[in-house]
């Protein structure tokens, strides 16, 4: 499983980008910190998806909001659909 961390902006457009990449995702709203300063942010939750495809989700993420940087986390879980 991979997640994204990215800032709380432009939801639709992150949205619109995962459909486009043809994906199933959560979408989860919190609050976090980026270099001291506090800002919202939201992190996108895909499955069952190669690393290259969730690096190039972030990516296109990253340049849609004109980031510095997102966050990619790799969590090697077992996951079923039931």
């Amino acid at each position: 499983m991979y997640r994204i961390v990215t800032e709380d902006k432009n939801v639709e457009g992150i949205k619109a980008a995962l459909i486009a990449f043809d994906l199933d995702f959560t979408l989860f709203r919190g609050i976090g910190s980026w270099r001291g300063r506090e800002e919202p942010s939201l992190a996108v939750e895909l499955d069952r998806i190669s690393r290259e495809t969730a690096e190039s989700v972030a990516l296109s993420i990253k340049a849609m909001n004109d980031q510095e940087a997102v966050l990619l986390q790799e969590f090697p879980i077992k996951t079923d659909l039931l």
